[in-house]
């Protein structure tokens, strides 16, 4: 059965009952916290609007019957950073994403603790091989060689590669290493101003850099390929599925065909997977179009 088909035919399974699952579960819960209101409404000394407005918030932490409903809790208790490395980066695409295994939806304070630890160190290294580049190719002799050019070029593309993994405030590095880099691959160039030949696959090579690099732009891409690699062999299908409809596609681009055909179908089993159990994604349509296409 072609992808194509085994997503119509699902999507249109699922749609035959939707009247049920997740869509049930927000319909008693909204009526069940109206209820709650309505009893606060009705209370009449100051002890009992306390008692009875306590009550709304229990059932949105603890739900009907008691048990708790984490997700609530731990919104509360994480403070996620404004501009994260990748370390916590992925915590936050794990925390309570169905796509991921049921232990790994959990993130503890001491978890995001590490990896903001983590992410700020490779930080700080990334900040201090940047100032010792810098400082290395400032105090070459002039006329700089042909090879201190090439050394310093590469170790700028290691830089630029390391420092998007890291992501975060490290991207800052990236791009000031690549502004560096620039003005080597122009001192380059001038040295083989001359030579047609060579100029010819000194631009050939840049091109061939630049769209490489690009692709490391994307977090998904620079946590699997990257030099600080994120994101496991077992979770690249739940982590391709989080992302949204278009940079799943750019992903799709960059594999191998027959590594495609097998990431679209373990991608469209999983989400198939999780609308049985009752969670709608917002972008579904689109995601599984992309998923879809032959």
């Amino acid at each position: 059965m072609g992808i194509r088909k085994l997503w119509r035919d699902s999507i249109a399974a699922f749609r035959a009952g939707r009247t049920g699952g997740e869509a049930l579960r927000e319909f008693q819960d909204e009526r069940e916290i109206q209820r709650l209101g309505a009893q606060w409404g009705k209370a009449k000394t100051p002890a009992e609007r306390e008692v009875a407005g306590l009550e709304p918030v229990k059932y949105v932490i603890y739900g009907a019957k008691g048990e708790s409903r984490g997700p609530h809790l731990a919104e509360e208790e994480l403070q996620w950073s404004d501009n994260p490395g990748a370390r916590e980066a992925y915590l936050i695409k794990r925390w309570n994403n169905p796509y991921f295994g049921p232990s790994r939806r959990a993130v503890s304070t001491e978890e995001l603790s590490e990896a903001r630890k983590t992410d700020r160190d490779k930080f700080l290294v990334a900040q201090n091989s940047l100032s010792c580049l810098a400082k290395e190719i400032g105090e070459l002799p002039s006329p700089m060689t042909v090879g201190d050019l090439h050394k310093a070029r590469q170790s700028l593309d290691e830089l630029v590669q390391f420092a998007l993994s890291v992501g975060g405030a490290a991207k800052e590095v990236a791009v000031k290493a690549d502004q560096i880099r620039d003005a080597v691959v122009l001192a380059i160039r001038e040295a083989f101003s001359g030579d047609t030949e060579k100029l010819e696959k000194i631009e050939r090579a840049d091109a061939y850099h630049k769209d490489h690099v690009r692709k490391f732009h994307l977090p998904i891409v620079a946590g699997i390929i990257g030099i600080e690699r994120i994101i496991p062999d077992d979770e690249l299908v739940p982590a391709l599925v989080s992302e949204d409809p278009a940079t799943i596609s750019i992903l799709l681009d960059l594999l191998p065909e027959d590594d495609r055909v097998v990431m679209q179908a373990a991608a469209m089993k999983l989400i198939l997977r999780v609308l049985e159990e009752g969670y709608i994604d917002p972008q579904l349509d689109k995601k599984l179009a992309v998923l879809a296409r032959e």
